[in-house]
């Protein structure tokens, strides 16, 4: 590498963490880095701890590495060009402007700085800087959950591919990508996790597998209650339920959560008793089909979410909950979840033991006992 300036930043922590690592033993070799690498902690939030991490950043670069004059300096997770504080005050900014000057300058021959962290300002003057003097590389994470969704199963993919692990179906991954999340770093640790419980013999992944030994993530928590109440599993919905109110979950965000399920189980139901949709497979792996006629054209259009442009997998899991329930419940269970909504925000009952209620009215009696 003939630059002597990097600068990783981004949405996606763990993908600047893992680039500026690639840089820093590209430039400092391992066996090297006892002694040529110096790492400095930049996650700080107040100006005089700033001021001081940027002076230990000027007093590194500028002191002779041990190996021939060569050496690398890593300000790791900075916060100080972020446009926010503690970059914008004044004293910061005082420090920071000795520092362009010195890379405008030029590093000691044999030097490397190496700056990472997140959401940098890319109108501030030490991006401009960076820009025209070293190498900037960017990890953008995309804004729509669609395309959000779709980058972190290629990413996935791209490191079950390099280790050897081998989706057992085409829903496989994405499960996977559902129970984690998008946060890159879970996913890469999931994907350890994983590979290490398969072991060398057998690396192809099931959904038991990632039922076995995947942590869900916070989010996907919150879709774990609506996947055990829309199965009608009471004992698992209330013990997830009581985990999320542990964790500082508001009952009424989760409402909101049941809310959608149940108008997209209802949505589903209709459709499929239309004929619609169907499903087709086998037992190892079943797909939601589409075949709509006009009038269904019609009526999904009007939508405000058309359902067949969910994943056929994930469709298929949504048709297998609607199966528990009659057409009569899920009407019948949207009013009540209405109900329930207007009396978190309203009654004197606690929200928590409301939504319990409520959660046990929906699944522990069938519409004929109701």
């Amino acid at each position: 590498m003939s630059n002597s300036l990097f600068v990783i930043t981004g949405d996606d922590e763990y993908a600047i963490d893992h680039k500026a690592r690639v840089i820093v033993d590209q430039t400092c070799p391992q066996e090297e880095q006892a002694l040529g690498l110096e790492t400095i902690a930049g996650d700080v939030n107040l100006v005089d701890e700033a001021v001081e991490v940027l002076q230990k950043v000027l007093g590194a670069i500028q002191t002779v590495g041990f190996f021939g004059g060569r050496k690398t300096v890593w300000l790791r997770d900075a916060r100080m060009f972020s446009g926010s504080l503690p970059g914008t005050s004044d004293e910061v900014k005082k420090v920071v402007e000795v520092l362009k000057n010195l890379i405008k300058t030029g590093l000691p021959e044999g030097h490397v700085l190496v700056i990472s962290g997140q959401k940098f300002d890319k109108r501030g003057a030490f991006m401009k800087v960076a820009k025209s003097e070293g190498e900037i590389v960017e990890f953008k994470l995309p804004e729509k959950e669609k395309e959000a969704d779709q980058a972190a199963k290629d990413r996935v993919a791209d490191t079950w591919k390099a280790i050897g692990l081998k989706p057992a179906g085409a829903g496989v991954m994405a499960l996977f990508v559902q129970v984690v999340g998008g946060d890159t770093r879970r996913l890469m640790q999931e994907t350890e996790k994983l590979a290490t419980y398969k072991g060398a013999a057998d690396r192809t992944v099931t959904v038991a597998d990632i039922h076995a030994v995947v942590a869900p993530g916070r989010e996907s928590i919150s879709w774990s209650l609506a996947d055990h109440t829309g199965h009608r599993k009471l004992g698992p919905a209330l013990e997830v339920y009581r985990q999320l109110l542990f964790q500082g979950e508001s009952p009424v965000a989760l409402i909101f959560g049941l809310e959608s399920r149940f108008r997209d189980l209802l949505v589903l139901k209709e459709c499929h008793q239309r004929k619609w949709v169907r499903l087709e497979g086998n037992e190892s792996y079943r797909k939601a089909v589409w075949s709509v006629d006009a009038e269904g054209e019609e009526w999904l259009d009007g939508l405000s979410r058309d359902p067949r442009k969910v994943h056929p997998y994930r469709t298929m899991l949504l048709l297998n909950q609607a199966a528990k329930y009659t057409l009569k419940e899920l009407v019948l269970i949207q009013r009540q979840l209405a109900e329930t909504h207007l009396q978190l925000v309203s009654s004197s009952l606690p929200s928590a033991l409301a939504l319990e209620l409520m959660l046990i009215r929906v699944i522990g009696k069938p519409a004929d006992k109701r």
